[in-house]
Formats: C-alpha cells, sequence, structure tokens
C-alpha cells in the first residue's frame, strides 16, 4: 500500500481508456467514509462522464486543461448548511477528496485534485455551470483517467519539516 500512496501524483495525461461506474462508486464509497467534524458528512458530489461537459471544465478553470483527456471527474461541493462551521468543510471535504484519490490509486486509475474554493470567480464558475444552490460550495474537482505514462516513484518525505516533540 505504501508504494500505491507514493504512486498517487498529479496526472494531466490520459488514456482513451473508459472509466467505469464501479470504480467511480467505489470512489465515491471512499470518499463518504472519510472523518467529518461532528460526522456531519456535508460533502455532496457530481460525477462528470459527458465529454463536453469534461472540455468546458477546462474552460472554467484555469488549471484544468487536464479535464480535456480525463475520462471522467467528480466535482466535491461542501453544503455549508449542514458544515459544523465554514472552516471545517473545507476540512472535510479535503478528508473526503483524499480519500478518494487513495481509492482511484487502488482502482488502477490516476487522477489529478484542481482546487475551486476559496476562489470567488471559479465558485461563480462551477455554481453557474453545474447550477448549484446557495449552500453549495464547489471546493474542489478530480480529474479521473487511466495515465498515459507510468511515472517513477518519487518519495517527498522531508526530515527538516518534521519536529519529534519530547523523543
Amino acid at each position: 500500500m505504501l508504494q500505491e500512496i507514493f504512486d498517487r501524483r498529479s496526472v494531466r495525461h490520459y488514456t482513451e481508456e473508459p472509466v467505469t461506474r464501479d470504480q467511480l462508486t467505489e470512489m465515491l464509497r471512499a470518499a463518504m467514509n472519510a472523518p467529518s467534524a461532528k460526522n456531519c458528512q456535508e460533502w455532496r458530489f457530481v460525477v462528470i462522464t459527458d465529454r463536453a461537459t469534461l472540455d468546458r471544465i477546462s474552460e472554467i478553470h484555469p488549471f484544468a486543461k487536464m479535464m480535456l483527456q480525463a475520462q471522467a471527474a467528480i466535482l466535491v461541493s461542501c453544503d455549508m448548511d449542514l458544515a459544523f462551521t465554514d472552516g471545517h468543510g473545507y476540512l472535510d471535504c479535503g478528508a473526503a477528496i483524499e480519500n478518494l484519490l487513495l481509492e482511484a490509486v487502488h482502482q488502477g486509475l490516476s487522477t489529478c485534485w484542481c482546487g475551486i474554493a476559496p476562489m470567488v470567480d471559479r465558485i461563480s464558475n462551477f455554481r453557474m455551470e453545474f447550477e448549484l444552490p446557495g449552500n453549495l460550495v464547489p471546493m474542489g474537482i478530480v480529474a479521473v483517467g487511466h495515465a498515459q505514462q507510468s511515472r517513477d516513484r518519487k518519495d517527498q518525505y522531508d526530515p527538516e519539516k518534521v519536529v519529534w516533540w519530547k523523543s
């Protein structure tokens, strides 16, 4: 599993091999099993497999050009009416996205997470594109597909960023 975690790096070039509904469902299952403050589970998901919509995402998000090749995407939003606090909504959706990314690796898929919130223009663009009500804040969108090429393992552990307290 550790090797899989190291291999979970952002991928921006995908093959045309389809992503199955079962694979996407397992990714969503993992996301919905993430921890959330007071078990609010305020995350909401939109699964996108329509080619025209995936292409449109590359136009409304400045760093989402990989959507032109991705076979699917998952938009993660926070229902702020349910969040313990706004800040917890960001944290909880981030945990859900990380679980989603890890399950994608387990499914043999590759991903790229593109942040939306707190950028006001991006929030507005995604609300309009996906007709989201005002209580839903789009937090991020994840491109999903099969990597065009494998990548070498990269371990980013940096002991200089760690303090061992009273050890």
